[in-house]
């Protein structure tokens, strides 16, 4: 008899152990060129579909990126960091293939798949599909309070979207741009309360100058529209 052990659940998706093979089950799949890229991040062995849709892969284990900033003393590696910024870039990417966006980001909506014992060949994923929200002509339109609030919720919000104050709030796309360049300057340097470009810059003198660095300056523009989410 096997034991099936469950190791990461949500809303939407439930990731079990069974010997030494993971099982990544998505309940609502309406996201399919997310799941794709999603999946080929993964390297994926076995891939099932009928109302949900259950992946099946190698790993050595699998973490909550809160649960890896804790054993790095909150501070990652610059390998895992640009993991982190590169994976994410394709999968909101494909995201917007069905229309669909992100607008706030938190830590526990990653989790880290450690594909050997040394923690060298990783995989960094954003794993929480409840927060797809419809995205029209680069925009997302938050129509309620309740909506608005919800998005607020998020530990890494854009500047544009904590200072609002109009109901329905019309949101570029770019705004998940700031999210991400936020939450990568906190895992490198446990900073949050950042505020002008300039706190940035000094929060991230560790990489000055890297492309890294110029990655994350062209996401926290204050200008939406001059947000862009590159690494060259």
């Amino acid at each position: 008899m096997y034991i099936i052990m469950p190791i990461y659940t949500n809303k939407n998706v439930e990731i079990i152990k069974k010997r030494d093979k993971y099982k990544l089950n998505i309940k609502d799949v309406k996201a399919k060129h997310f799941w794709d890229t999603t999946f080929n991040i993964i390297d994926f062995q076995e891939k099932k579909t009928n109302n949900n849709m259950t992946i099946t892969f190698d790993a050595h284990n699998i973490e909550t990126l809160p649960s890896l900033l804790k054993t790095k003393s909150k501070k990652l590696s610059t390998r895992h960091v640009i993991k982190l910024f590169k994976s994410f870039l394709k999968q909101i990417k494909s995201l917007e293939k069905d229309n669909l966006g992100i607008n706030n980001l938190d830590l526990n909506d990653f989790i880290v798949i450690n594909k050997d014992d040394t923690g060298y060949d990783s995989k960094i994923i954003f794993i929480n599909p409840s927060k797809f929200i419809d995205l029209r002509n680069n925009f997302f339109l938050l129509k309620t309070p309740s909506g608005i609030n919800q998005s607020l919720k998020g530990q890494f919000i854009s500047p544009e979207l904590e200072n609002n104050k109009n109901i329905p709030f019309k949101l570029h796309k770019s705004t998940i741009y700031y999210s991400i360049g936020k939450l990568v300057t906190y895992c490198i340097n446990s900073e949050n309360k950042l505020n002008e470009k300039k706190d940035f810059e000094i929060s991230l003198e560790s990489i000055y100058d890297s492309k890294l660095y110029y990655a994350i300056m062209r996401c926290i523009e204050i200008n939406p529209h001059e947000r862009y989410y590159l690494y060259i």
